[in-house]
């Protein structure tokens, strides 16, 4: 049987008590993912984030302070392009989607989804470039990115 690679993540979230959480359930989902390093905002994603060893993945939250996901989307994008970002936060109001999708993110989950869905939105993203969940289905993700 094949081995899958590692697939290499961080977390950008200003809550120490959910980066654990959400640690916890990534080694419950995907036994081959790595988690690189974590960051409680944008600015410490900055210094953390090295030409040398990237991450595949970053799971990102949009409300941090210091520098929110919105500024840190937009400096990985003109910075490290290739990197894939999926947001995970507790902000769904159609604006934010937008807003993060137009930036460059590549999926966008609710912090309260099941474990289940996580392992879903990483493995698509890994596979497809990206993960598009019901919620953002739902706002017909094409008209998101033409307006």
């Amino acid at each position: 049987m094949p081995v899958k690679p590692t697939i290499y993540l961080a977390l950008v979230d200003d809550h120490k008590l959910f980066r654990e959480g959400i640690t916890s359930l990534i080694e419950m989902v995907c036994n081959h993912c790595s988690i690189l390093f974590e960051a409680g905002n944008g600015i410490e994603l900055q210094k953390k984030l090295h030409t040398d060893h990237q991450p595949d993945i970053i799971l990102m939250d949009i409300t941090m302070p210091g520098m929110d996901g919105y500024a840190s989307m937009e400096w990985l994008h003109e910075n490290f392009p290739l990197i894939k970002v999926l947001v995970v936060t507790m902000v769904e109001q159609e604006e934010s989607v937008v807003r993060m999708l137009r930036l460059g993110a590549t999926g966008y989950l609710a912090k309260d989804v099941e474990p289940a869905e996580l392992k879903e939105a990483l493995s698509s993203i890994m596979t497809k470039g990206y993960y598009y969940s019901n919620f953002i289905n739902g706002k017909s993700v094409r008209s998101i990115l033409n307006k």
